[in-house]
């Protein structure tokens, strides 16, 4: 004799629903499993977060090193000109020399 199914839903299956939840249970549980062992292996193993910072940090020292190297490279060209600057020269031909230019 045939079981008829009297249920309007589709997933009122005889025996359906217990496989339904006892699979969404399991599919949490074990969601939960992997998140916690991804947060144990990253938090005693994963080590990367430390290079990249030290990375970080070698690659800032060596910025500023270099911004000073630049600093002190204009700062030599500025006073090499500043000791070729004649003031005279500004003069034009045949006219007094305006005391505007002098240091």
């Amino acid at each position: 004799h045939r079981q008829v199914n009297t249920c309007p839903h589709v997933l009122c299956v005889h025996g359906g629903t217990y496989s339904l939840a006892y699979g969404a249970v399991g599919g949490i549980a074990l969601s939960g499993v992997v998140y916690a062992a991804r947060t144990a292996h990253v938090l005693l193993f994963d080590h990367e977060y430390y290079k990249l910072q030290s990375r970080k940090r070698f690659y800032e020292k060596q910025l500023l090193f270099t911004r000073e190297q630049e600093e002190a490279q204009q700062a030599q060209a500025l006073a090499a000109l500043a000791a070729e600057y004649n003031p005279v020269a500004t003069r034009l031909p045949f006219k007094s020399f305006d005391p505007k230019y002098e240091f």
